[in-house]
């Protein structure tokens, strides 16, 4: 591994920092002391600088990605469409129903025809209602 070395000094230099951090802490937590607490804040700044330049350091000795081959296109030769293959020959075209206005009644119930179009003409009727009047 190239730059090993300089590897393994970014990381003892953060392990340093780590302890530096950790007794001034102690230090601060336990006696009381205010210098304990900016050494601790220190030693963390520290750290984390070591470690942000370990990072830069990893990511300039890395080889330079080579560049993507860009897709190549190719020309869009349409595709014979097909009839699509029955999947479920169980079903069967329905027809479509007959237009009417009327259902048929429920079995064992009897409507008389009287009852039948005076619910014709009151739908008829209502229709009529929405429709806006042309005497403007």
């Amino acid at each position: 591994m190239r730059g090993y070395a300089v590897h393994l000094l970014f990381h003892l230099l953060a392990i340093a920092a780590g302890a530096g951090c950790g007794a001034a802490g102690a230090l601060w937590w336990s006696g009381g002391e205010p210098t304990g607490l900016w050494l601790a804040i220190g030693a963390l700044m520290i750290g984390i600088i070591v470690l942000v330049l370990e990072g830069l350091y990893i990511s300039a000795s890395q080889p330079p990605r080579a560049p993507a081959p860009p897709p190549q296109s190719r020309p869009r030769i349409p595709v014979p469409q097909r009839p699509r293959e029955r999947t479920r020959p169980d079903l069967e075209p329905v027809a479509a129903p007959s237009e009417t206005l009327l259902q048929p009644a429920p079995e064992g119930a009897s409507v008389d025809q009287e009852t039948k179009t005076s619910a014709l003409d009151a739908l008829n009727s209502l229709s009529t209602a929405d429709r806006p009047s042309a005497k403007s």
